[in-house]
């Protein structure tokens, strides 16, 4: 790395820094560096924000500590000490993006973001701060999403319809289930990480960023997708919604499901085995035996069949009885659907 780098404390926390807000960011196309602990970041992040950590959880941890207890001016002494041993490396993470126009984010917009753009900018970089930090684009999200209430039509149909495929081919639709990062069933978070209420309450903000006009699609699901909540605004506008039904064979909802769901290793054998245990007490321990043992010899086809025809449909059959469909429509072709229901929603255009 070329010339001396910048470590004088008064260069890196005395400067004022250009800033922007988060839209004046995006409008510019700036990268958005996030120099927050990991673990800050797992809670919650700018959606396309990279983590370049300047603290990990445990010296953040040691700052905050000295903060609380010994002042703002202890723990500024301590983070720099922290930050001074690290910073030929910190600076390395950032060389990637040496071309690109950097705004840089930590929790509030203070010292953290500060201390990291004087520095890059001192070693050449072009770097501005995210104003307001993480704090400041959180409370945009929950703004936005408080007022979210939008027409839509919600698809509807069994276990195994195609109804989150069908998402993926349709404009103008919002995918709950991607941004929960699960898939609202009782083995939806298998081989996946389900995200945390403010993970999917960012990704969603983000999703519906430029959808244009109303209604959109989205698929019928309950208040909760794994362990988060649907907005209550987006919830009670999904319960006034115009309705579809789609439907298809139970062959195909079969095949559907063991494409969507592989069983790879025996990991997954034994998480689905231990699912398919804690359904002793509502399906009966003969049949879950026998699920097991399906399951085990590798009978994915039949044990799927039985899961459908005696859990899924039962459950989800009788409350969808109740809604009143506006439209009704086969989903053997999904590419074939997804023209019907771009007809169907330009008609409701105004």
């Amino acid at each position: 790395m070329a010339g001396p780098i910048p470590v004088k404390r008064e260069r890196i926390l005395k400067r004022e820094v250009p800033s922007l807000t988060f839209a004046e960011a995006v409008a510019a196309g700036k990268t958005i560096i996030d120099v927050r602990s990991p673990l800050e970041f797992a809670e919650g992040g700018i959606a396309g924000a990279v983590n370049i950590p300047l603290f990990d959880a445990e010296e953040r941890g040691l700052i905050g500590t000295l903060y609380r207890h010994g002042g703002r001016e202890e723990a500024v002494q301590q983070g720099f000490a922290v930050a001074e041993g690290k910073l030929e490396s910190l600076l390395a993470q950032f060389a990637p993006y040496r071309h690109h126009q950097l705004a840089v984010c930590c929790a509030r917009g203070g010292m953290r973001s500060l201390s990291v753009v004087n520095l890059l900018n001192g070693a050449g970089f072009s770097a501005c701060q995210l104003r307001g930090g993480y704090k400041e684009y959180r409370r945009g999200i929950l703004e936005r999403l408080e007022h979210f209430a939008p027409r839509l039509i919600v698809i509807h149909g069994l276990t195994g319809t195609g109804k989150t495929r069908l998402l993926g081919l349709l404009d103008g639709a919002i995918d709950l289930e991607d941004c929960a990062n699960h898939r609202s069933s009782l083995f939806g978070a298998l081989e996946r990480e389900p995200s945390s209420q403010r993970v999917f309450e960012d990704r969603l903000a983000g999703s519906i960023a430029g959808l244009g006009e109303e209604p959109y699609f989205i698929e019928g699901e309950s208040r909760k997708i794994g362990r988060v909540f649907i907005p209550k605004p987006l919830a009670m506008a999904m319960k006034s919604a115009v309705m579809v039904q789609i439907h298809c064979t139970l062959e195909t909802r079969i095949a559907r499901i063991l494409e969507d769901y592989p069983v790879r290793d025996e990991t997954v054998v034994g998480q689905i085995d231990a699912i398919l245990r804690s359904m002793r007490r509502g399906l009966g321990p003969e049949l879950v035996e026998e699920m097991c043992r399906l399951l085990h010899r590798g009978e994915l086809h039949e044990l799927v069949r039985l899961l459908l025809v005696h859990y899924y449909d039962r459950r989800y059959g009788k409350s969808m009885s109740g809604y009143r469909y506006a439209l009704e429509l086969s989903a053997e072709d999904l590419h074939q659907a997804a023209a019907q229901l771009t007809l169907f929603r330009r008609s409701l255009l105004p």
